[in-house]
């Protein structure tokens, strides 16, 4: 009885890692889509309307983030949307208190529709085994194993570099790997801020899709991606922005209108309080109507003083709305220049790096070598409570988190290329 109940559980065990490892294979965007955040993600906090409020925050080992105004707040094992309705729950209705240079408090009441989540740094993704460099990279959306494992300088049976021209060869198409991904990623954010900046157009659109039909595509669906969400940012800023100069001239007519009644209400007041004067100077009226008089005059007076003082108030903070949504477009547009010109800095110079590989390559005259093609690549992926190892194919995208074991066959390890290469 115990030996049947120990079988099943192996075979179900079994089974349900086999399920893993064909959704992995299968379904490599759903588990994208599907992601939950963890430990070592970093959040960016946003709020529609107060350009002030960001905040910058890593998800602590436990799964909770700090959030002023709400506290701790846990979101270790959510998807995004459900961070963002967690968070927004927990700053909705909060007052945001701003003080300008002269001391005076502006206060914001936070809407849980303003609030914004995005995720800006991803758990990192570990190469290990033979490859040149293992250790631990950054995540970027849409990276498979083979980009992984250029980063990582490529394979490498004995891990460190030999005098073999073979090796030379191998070490440097690893580094030209290593910067031909980051010049995709480069050609990819170009075509992004080129779009946001408004300066692309559809030729543009067909030679970025000609440079980059393999390996940046997946780069240019990100940046796309990245470019409606900065776009939506942008409109929903704006479109709060408008709001509040719409609420603000509203409450100015009504303040007028309100002062219209006060002034002529002061006058009425003042007239009354000028005929009682004259009236007890003859000794017409008593005392108490002159104080009442008197009272009434400066009560009026006192009303009268206070809608002006509010109508100044609106109007200053109408004139700051107004302001903040004219400098929203100029903003982006600064921004968007600013690492336009850092990205084709630095699109030059790789372009100058990879031209300087290409022609040590030529000089040693080497090539890959065969054997990396017959490697065994694994994936540790952490599937609840536990971590699942699965096979998989130079093809296979990552996830935050994922451990990739690089495993070349004995052949390759024990071949004479590499018993000559010194170890270091």
């Amino acid at each position: 009885m115990t030996s049947t109940y120990r079988r099943d559980s192996t075979v179900s065990r079994t089974l349900r890692r086999a399920l893993l490892a064909a959704a992995m294979l299968l379904a490599p965007r759903l588990a994208m889509a599907e992601y939950r955040l963890q430990s070592g993600d970093v959040l960016d906090i946003l709020v529609a309307g107060i350009p002030e409020f960001r905040q910058h925050v890593a998800i602590a080992l436990e799964g909770n983030i700090g959030v002023p105004l709400a506290g701790r707040i846990s979101v270790g094992g959510l998807s995004l949307a459900e961070a963002q309705a967690r968070i927004a729950a927990g700053l909705a209705n909060k007052l945001y208190r701003q003080y300008t240079a002269d001391g005076r408090e502006i206060s914001h009441l936070i809407l849980g529709a303003e609030v914004v989540v995005e995720v800006s740094e991803y758990s990192p993704v570990y190469v290990s085994g033979d490859v040149s460099k293992p250790g631990v990279y950054p995540f970027r959306p849409g990276m498979t194993i083979r980009q992984a494992i250029a980063i990582a300088g490529g394979y490498n049976p004995v891990r460190a570099p030999g005098t073999d021209p073979v090796l030379q060869a191998a070490d440097l198409q690893a580094q030209y790997e290593t910067l031909l991904v980051e010049y995709q990623a480069d050609l990819a954010l170009v075509w992004r801020l080129r779009k946001e900046l408004g300066t692309g157009d559809s030729k543009d659109d067909d030679n970025q899709k000609g440079t980059t039909a393999a390996a940046t595509d997946t780069f240019v669906r990100g940046e796309t991606e990245s470019l409606a969400a900065r776009k939506a940012s942008i409109e929903s800023n704006k479109a709060m922005l408008e709001a509040a100069v719409k609420q603000a001239s509203v409450q100015l007519s009504i303040l007028e209108e309100k002062k219209a009644q006060d002034e002529e209400g002061n006058k009425a007041d003042v007239a009354d309080l000028n005929s009682v004067r004259e009236l007890f100077q003859k000794r017409l009226a008593p005392t108490l109507r002159l104080s009442e008089a008197r009272r009434a005059a400066l009560l009026s007076s006192q009303e009268l003083l206070q809608t002006i003082a509010q109508m100044n108030e609106v109007e200053r903070q109408r004139s700051d709305y107004a302001r903040q949504l004219q400098q929203v477009d100029n903003q982006a547009r600064v921004d968007a220049l600013d690492k336009m010109q850092q990205t084709v800095r630095h699109l030059v110079e790789l372009r100058s790096m990879m031209k300087g590989v290409r022609d040590r390559l030529a000089l040693v005259g080497g090539a890959r070598n065969d054997r990396t093609a017959k490697a065994q690549l694994s994936v540790f992926r952490k599937d609840a409570d536990e971590a699942t190892r699965v096979s998989a194919t130079d093809d296979l995208r990552l996830v935050p988190g994922d451990v990739v074991e690089v495993t070349l066959p004995e052949d390759a390890m024990n071949s004479p290329l590499a018993l000559a290469a010194p170890v270091r």
